[in-house]
C-alpha cells in the first residue's frame, strides 16, 4: 500500500522543539530537505499533527498547515523521537548526501550542471543550477561527498565549500569555509561553518565559527558569534533546559549521544558581535542576546543577557516582521498567533 497519509507525533522534548517552535520540527531541515519535504518527495500528500500542548497544536496546525489529529486515518506515523538534535548532527553527512540523490531520482535537479571553478573530487558530484553563481577563486571539494548549489545562490570569491553540502536559493556565500553543512534559503553566510543546518532565511554573515549545531529560520548572529563544539575533557555534551509542561525553571537533562555538538539557536534569536556560546548551548525562542549569555540556556524573549529582562511582544512582532520585509516575506497570521502563545508561555 502506498503511503498517502502521515501522522506527525510531536513529543515537544528538549532534543527536538527548539529548533522550530512555530512549525513543528517536521518542518526544520535536518539535511537538504525538511521531514514533511521528504515524505511529500516519496509521495505522502496528507498530514496531520499531534503533541501534548492542545492550545499550541492548533496553532502549529494553522501556521504549518497541517490537519487536525486523526490517528485513525493515516497509513503510518512519523515521531518527532527520531529527530533529536544529537541524530541529527551525527547524521547529517550521510542525510545530505541520501537527499540529493532523491532529489535526482525525483527530478528535481533537472535543469542542474556541473562546471564551475576549481572543483577537487568527482565533479559530477557537484550540483549546481544554470542561475547560480560560482566566482573565480572558490574550490568546491566533492572528495567527502555532493555539493548541490541551487538557484540563483552566489558564492562570492575565495569561498571554499566541502561536501557533502547545500546551498539553498538565493543564499549569499561570502569568502565563507563550510564543511558539511546546509545552508538554507536566502542564508548570508561568512566565515567559518562545520557540519551544522542553517534553516530559511538567517544569517551569519562575518567572521566566527559555527559547528555541529542547528540553527533555526529568522536568525541573525552579529560578527564573531562563536560556538564551542566540543568540551575540555572531550566528554559527551548534555542539554539542559525546562521541560515544556513545567511550571518551573528546573532543568531537564539531555544526552546528546556525541562528543561533538555546539548549540542550538531557535527561530528569530539574534547574537551581538563576539558573542560566545558554550558547549551544549540552547539559545531558546526569540532571544536578543547583546554578550555571551550566563549560562547555557536562554530562555524565550530573553532580553540582553539578563534572565529577568524578556523582550515586550509588540516590539519582538514588529522587529519580526521588518525582518522578514527586507527578504521580501510576510509572516502569515497563523504565525504570529503561535509566536503570541509562545510569548505569553514565556512570560506569564
Amino acid at each position: 500500500m502506498t503511503t498517502t497519509r502521515v501522522l506527525l507525533d510531536d513529543d515537544l522534548s528538549i532534543a527536538t522543539r527548539f529548533i522550530s517552535p512555530t512549525l513543528s520540527v517536521f518542518h526544520a531541515r535536518d539535511g537538504v530537505l525538511t521531514p514533511v519535504e521528504r515524505l511529500k518527495a516519496e509521495g505522502v500528500t496528507h498530514f496531520a499533527y499531534a503533541c501534548r500542548d492542545d492550545v499550541l497544536g492548533d496553532r502549529v496546525r494553522a501556521a504549518a498547515g497541517f490537519a487536525h489529529e486523526d490517528t485513525g486515518e493515516a497509513d503510518q506515523g512519523l515521531s518527532s523521537t527520531g529527530l533529536d538534535a544529537g541524530q541529527v548532527i551525527a547524521g547529517l553527512s550521510d542525510r545530505i548526501s541520501a537527499d540529493i540523490a532523491l532529489l535526482g531520482r525525483t527530478g528535481q535537479l533537472d535543469g542542474f550542471v556541473s562546471d564551475a571553478p576549481t572543483v577537487i573530487g568527482p565533479q559530477d558530484d557537484l550540483k549546481r543550477h544554470p542561475s547560480a553563481v560560482i566566482e573565480p577563486g572558490c574550490i568546491i571539494n566533492t572528495d567527502g561527498g555532493p555539493v548541490m548549489i541551487d538557484a540563483n545562490a552566489r558564492i562570492a570569491r575565495m569561498s571554499y565549500i566541502a561536501g557533502p553540502a547545500y546551498i539553498g536559493p538565493d543564499a549569499r556565500i561570502d569568502s565563507a569555509h563550510i564543511s558539511s553543512g546546509v545552508i538554507g534559503r536566502h542564508g548570508r553566510i561568512g566565515g567559518e561553518v562545520e557540519n551544522s543546518v542553517f534553516n530559511d532565511f538567517s544569517n551569519k554573515h562575518h567572521e566566527g565559527f559555527v559547528g555541529h549545531s542547528l540553527i533555526g529560520q529568522w536568525v541573525n548572529l552579529g560578527a564573531v558569534t562563536t560556538t564551542s563544539d566540543l568540551k575540555n575533557n572531550y566528554g559527551e555534551v548534555r542539554l539542559s533546559a525546562p521541560d515544556h509542561d513545567a511550571a518551573h525553571d528546573v532543568p531537564v537533562a539531555y544526552d546528546t549521544g556525541t562528543i561533538k555538538f555546539g548549540s542550538v539557536i531557535s527561530e528569530f534569536v539574534k547574537t551581538g558581535i563576539g558573542t560566545m556560546l558554550s558547549t551544549g548551548s540552547i539559545i531558546d525562542l526569540g532571544a536578543n542576546l547583546f554578550e555571551a549569555p550566563e549560562g547555557k540556556y536562554v530562555p524565550a524573549f530573553a532580553w540582553g543577557s539578563a534572565k529577568a529582562q524578556r523582550y515586550k511582544l509588540e516590539r519582538f512582532l514588529s522587529d519580526a516582521q521588518t525582518i522578514a520585509g527586507r527578504r521580501q516575506q510576510t509572516l502569515s497570521e497563523a504565525r504570529l498567533a503561535v509566536l503570541r502563545h509562545l510569548h505569553a508561555r514565556a512570560t506569564g
